[in-house]
């Protein structure tokens, strides 16, 4: 047996979800604009791994340490991760706020615009259902 959710409502609570992604996909993009454009880039190690175990993996938090363009050592972890992790030792360009160097970033694509996507993936996906229950025959 299928649930079969009534077109009175798939389309209204999809769409303003999609709306919200769309901002969120806005305000995320700027954010990282933002920050690229005010950012320095480095050369750090690899010092040591938070492990974070989900249901079915484990998700591997990299600390690392660099020395900013004013000569300061930094010791920041990252904010995002990986399934496998980096190796202790490792060397990694990372991108750090001058003001806060402490919000530092793996210099990595995915790194940089892991929220932009997954947001924008959010957004395309309810506005799609949203805009075919709206238009598809009750």
């Amino acid at each position: 047996m299928r649930f079969v959710a009534p077109h009175s409502w798939v389309a209204p609570v999809c769409l303003t979800l999609g709306v919200l992604a769309v901002v969120w996909v806005v305000l995320a993009f700027r954010s990282q604009r933002r920050f690229l454009r005010k950012s320095l880039r480095a050369l750090g190690v690899v010092q040591s791994l938070r492990a974070e175990r989900m249901e079915r993996s484990t998700m591997y938090f990299p600390v690392i340490q660099f020395k900013t363009a004013a000569g300061v050592t930094v010791t920041a972890e990252s904010k995002t991760s990986k399934s496998s992790s980096y190796p202790i030792g490792t060397t990694i360009a990372v991108l750090y706020d001058p003001d806060h160097p402490d919000n530092m970033e793996i210099d990595a694509f995915l790194s940089r615009w892991v929220v932009v996507i997954i947001a924008f993936s959010f957004a395309v996906i309810l506005l799609f259902i949203g805009i075919a229950a709206l238009v598809s025959p009750s």
